[in-house]
């Protein structure tokens, strides 16, 4: 019995020992890529979160500028003034006779 824990023990499990040590080592590091995965995705998502953020403040301050009453402020500032005529359309009637018959 004492053969078995001793040094004949060890030398005789040693390649269950190895194997016992590689399984502790290949969890480690699967444990660690999995760590350093899982903070990239954190950290993308925070990008994601902040562009997400820019592109609303964009595109609300852009639906402020192109309303009528800042576009007549800005073009005010240039010396042109809105046109108290309305539109009116322009009626062209096209001739399909040939003169040269």
């Amino acid at each position: 019995m004492l053969n078995t824990v001793g040094n004949e023990g060890i030398v005789n499990n040693m390649p269950f020992i190895l194997y016992c040590s590689l399984l502790g080592i290949f969890y480690i590091s699967i444990n660690h890529l999995a760590e350093n995965r899982i903070r990239k995705i954190n950290d993308t998502a925070k990008q994601l979160k902040e562009l997400r953020w820019r592109f609303i403040d964009e595109k609300s301050q852009i639906m402020f500028l192109t309303k009528e009453s800042e576009l007549a402020k800005g073009a005010s500032v240039l010396g042109l003034q809105t046109t108290k005529v309305p539109p009116y359309k322009i009626h062209v009637e096209i001739n399909n006779s040939n003169e040269d018959e």
